[in-house]
């Protein structure tokens, strides 16, 4: 009995650890399930969140688009329907809107493609007439039947709506937004309402296409895991998020379901569970496989299944960590590793960049959005190759990048940054950018290694911010002062407005001075900020903020009307004629009523046009000549003077200054800065004169201080000469005293009566 009872104990003993392993191999192979579904999930939730943002993000700029509209046509003051209409058609043009129109508070439409019609019953017009900016369900268009959303923004006059202003886009353009572009490209996304009906449908294959209601379609389906469709209801008529599996249309889905900011919209990001259930189906076969083999094969079964594991770990973070646009690093990667390098206690000191790419809008639609991403891909590219071990980067959103060097010394950074700027720009002619790429660096050495990394980043990111405000910057480190900076330049667009309707800009005048005549002959408007705490600022600190901003459009007509008022002031007290030039932004050469407005201020004060002089920088012309010529041969013909300020100071196109409208050039101060007595300065500026003065226009000097230079510029033949020698920048009540109480400065004799 004995050899019986053990073969009995003993194929008890290996029966119970038969089954003890085919246990664990079920624990085992249903944990990997889980944790692959629950990976599964999260990433999902990651990839719903991205496609809720960029939804969002078109739907917000929209409505941005929309508010900024309804505002300039409220700036216009224009308030009969059909000139409202004409306001916005070119906008209607150049988006990529379907139509545009402006509806009145009764409800009739109309259309910047001639339809007429009335919208009264539409929820968007009752929304958008009590002072909202929205966005309608998805509708069906009255003039074809096509399903549109409608962006909607009240019209203000005197803080009262007086019309509507709409745009509709294309349901059909919406889905391309939906577009999941992971899980081997199965995924997709869709947005319904919280009571499920459709608003916007995939175009993906393994989506069920047009479907009325959701809930309709998933009743009939068959519950595999997570919130039954009874909890799905009552989330998301209470706005919550979360996730079940389905079997319907015969296929199983994973979907995860999150309000967006928008109405009562959710979007649903939908992945075949067969995607990723594959991989766990051949796991599990290989264990059972490798089980009813022997224990070794047991132990080459779960180095396996950890090999299986770590492969299908590595596939979920490459989808989650990598920029779908340059296949480089994103901002999550960048995160998981630089938190990986600042825990290191290896790493002593680091350093994080954040940088974007100057005029990258430029690139885009010059060249088309395909270079743009070739530029983008180009980055990343240059970074891979120039990382140090640890270092590492990430693109974090559109042309913005962020690095962690490791490294403190300002030297080495600012060289790295020059090296690679250098590397771009020989990259870019290869892949045929014309115009030199630059960027703007902002730079945070890391004084505490265990901070928050986006806190971390946002102190880089207000250095960068400080760069591209700062004149001649291309990179700042964080500092004390750049957190001041940034705070200075806010506290003054918190301001400017009020500083407007204050009346704390003033005009100076600084005066020229002909040199044929030995007489003023005119000057030039100033703006200075007269502070009520402050006092006198600078226009070095506010205007490049104002250019910034666009405050620069409202200024310059301030600056234009301030002038024609001191016109017509010296016309009553019969002064001298003599001529004040204006500066004008680039910023309101693009605007379309730009020329309208100029007039519009001129003849309300009836000047002699002969004496107001249009001043525009030589950078702005050059940025879009077709456009100044249009502008300046308008003005021209109109009476004005046209003038190019600061020749010289960049890289002019001499062999288009005969084509531009002009009158006067204005010579930049950089030709003469005490070197105009060297022979080769004193050439280029001879010739420079010479050849304005043969193309029929007038020389003006900048910048001169000294009777030295005064006199050798009356030898070469310039004609005015504007600077400090004749006059600061000063007050209308001085320069009425010094220019009309005392014409003569320079006699035969050669005496300074300044």
């Amino acid at each position: 009995m004995k050899p019986r009872l053990k073969f009995v104990r003993g194929s008890v003993i290996a029966t119970a650890i038969v089954v003890l392993f085919l246990t664990l191999s079920f624990a085992y192979v249903s944990l990997i399930d889980r944790e692959l579904e629950e990976q599964t999930y999260l990433y999902l939730s990651e990839v719903g969140n991205q496609g809720a943002q960029l939804v969002e993000a078109k739907v917000e700029t929209h409505l941005q688009d929309m508010e900024t509209i309804s505002k300039l046509i409220e700036a216009s003051g224009k308030v009969d329907q059909r000139e409202m209409l004409e306001l916005i058609k070119i906008n209607a043009v150049k988006s990529e809107y379907k139509r545009m129109g402006i509806v009145s508070l009764s409800g009739e439409l109309m259309t910047t493609d001639g339809l007429t019609y009335s919208v009264s019953e539409r929820p968007y017009f009752t929304e958008a007439k009590v002072g909202k900016v929205v966005v309608s369900d998805t509708l069906a268009d009255y003039s074809d039947g096509k399903p549109i959303n409608v962006y909607a923004a009240p019209i203000y006059r005197n803080n009262e709506v007086v019309a509507v202003v709409l745009a509709s886009v294309e349901t059909e353009k919406m889905k391309n937004y939906l577009e999941v572009e992971s899980f081997s490209n199965q995924g997709y996304s869709y947005i319904v309402k919280a009571n499920g009906d459709e608003v916007i449908s995939s175009l993906h294959p393994n989506s069920v296409g047009v479907f009325g209601n959701m809930f309709k379609v998933l009743d009939f389906g068959e519950m595999r895991a997570g919130d039954d469709m009874t909890v799905v209801r009552q989330k998301m008529a209470l706005r919550e998020e979360g996730s079940f599996s389905i079997r319907y249309a015969g296929l199983e889905r994973h979907t995860v379901y999150q309000p967006l900011k928008i109405n009562d919209w959710y979007m649903m990001t939908v992945v075949p569970t067969q995607v990723i259930s594959d991989q766990t189906r051949r796991i599990s076969w290989y264990s059972f496989l490798l089980i009813g083999g022997s224990f070794i094969v047991i132990t080459i079964l779960f180095a396996t299944i950890f090999v299986f594991q770590d492969r299908a770990k590595k596939r979920l973070e490459r989808i989650a960590y990598v920029d779908e646009v340059t296949g480089g690093n994103n901002w999550q990667k960048f995160k998981l590793e630089a938190t990986e390098v600042l825990e290191s206690k290896a790493v002593t000191s680091c350093a994080i960049l954040t940088f974007d790419i100057d005029r990258f809008r430029f690139i885009n639609e010059e060249y088309g959005h395909e270079k743009g991403d070739l530029v983008l891909k180009t980055v990343v590219k240059i970074l891979k190759e120039r990382m140090n071990k640890q270092e590492t980067y990430a693109r974090v959103s559109g042309d913005h990048f962020a690095i962690l060097c490791l490294c403190d010394e300002r030297d080495k950074i600012t060289r790295r940054i020059k090296e690679f700027i250098r590397v771009l720009n020989v990259e870019r002619e290869a892949i045929g950018i014309k115009e030199r790429i630059s960027c703007h660096f902002g730079i945070y050495i890391i004084e505490d290694k265990k901070g928050n990394l986006e806190k971390i980043r946002e102190k880089a990111n207000m250095a960068r911010i400080a760069a591209k405000t700062a004149d001649n910057h291309h990179w700042f480190f964080y500092s004390d002062a750049v957190r001041k900076k940034i705070g200075d330049e806010k506290e003054i667009i918190d301001q400017m407005e009020d500083a407007l309707e204050n009346n704390q800009f003033e005009m100076y005048l600084q005066p020229k001075y002909n040199l044929h005549t030995n007489s003023y002959c005119g000057g030039e408007a100033l703006v200075r900020w007269r502070h009520p705490q402050k006092g006198l600022i600078s226009p070095g600190e506010f205007i490049p903020i104002f250019e910034q901003t666009g405050f620069i459009r409202k200024l310059d007509m301030f600056m234009l009307e301030e002038v024609c008022k001191v016109l017509k002031s010296w016309e009553a007290k019969k002064h001298p004629d003599i001529s004040i030039s204006v500066n004008i932004s680039r910023k309101n050469l693009n605007q379309i009523d730009f020329i309208e407005r100029v007039l519009s201020i001129t003849n309300q004060y009836r000047i002699h046009r002969g004496q107001l002089e249009i001043e525009l920088t030589e950078s702005s012309i050059f940025e879009d000549v077709d456009r100044v010529i249009e502008i300046g041969q308008a003005f021209r013909n109109y009476g004005f003077k046209m003038s190019m300020d600061d020749f010289g100071s960049g890289y002019s196109s001499i062999n288009l200054l005969g084509n531009l409208p002009l009158d006067v050039i204005k010579m930049d101060q950089g030709f003469f800065n005490s070197r105009i007595n060297r022979e080769q300065n004193h050439i280029v500026v001879e010739s420079t004169i010479d050849m304005i003065k043969k193309l029929g226009m007038t020389v003006v000097a900048e910048g001169i201080e000294t009777k030295e230079e005064v006199e050798m510029l009356r030898k070469l033949g310039c004609d005015i000469i504007q600077g400090y020698f004749f006059g600061k920048p000063m007050s209308v009540h001085e320069f009425e005293k010094q220019i009309f109480l005392k014409q003569v400065i320079f006699g035969e004799e050669g005496k300074n009566g300044n």
